[in-house]
């Protein structure tokens, strides 16, 4: 587990927006417990034992998924569940790590919160 910072999910620039819609999105995940998904794109899911939470917002645009917005205190399992259903791994996903800027594959940033 690695404490609160931001990132941003992004498609690659080759693949244009995720192959999903926020419609999509928003079904499955307001079926997920402790998923708290409001009509504006924000939400939080968090664990039972409060060991993980998922903060963020999705963007929308032209029926796609534009980015995911998301801030928290992450575990891999449950944000390889979230990435998922935005593509992954079919679709190539970037992190952007805000605070520097800096975009990483997700596998990649996967691997650093298993370390």
């Amino acid at each position: 587990m690695i404490d609160s910072f931001p990132i941003s999910l992004h498609p690659d620039p080759t693949s244009g927006l995720f192959p999903v819609s926020f419609e999509q999105v928003e079904a499955i995940w307001s079926e997920w417990p402790r998923m708290f998904f409001e009509p504006d794109g924000s939400f939080v899911w968090v664990a039972d034992d409060e060991s993980w939470q998922l903060d963020g917002v999705v963007y929308d645009r032209d029926d796609h998924v534009l980015r995911v917005d998301l801030t928290g205190v992450y575990s891999a399992a449950p944000l390889e569940q979230l990435v998922r259903t935005l593509g992954w791994p079919e679709a190539n996903l970037r992190v952007e790590r805000v605070q520097d800027g800096q975009f990483v594959d997700f596998a990649e940033f996967l691997r650093g919160l298993a370390s």
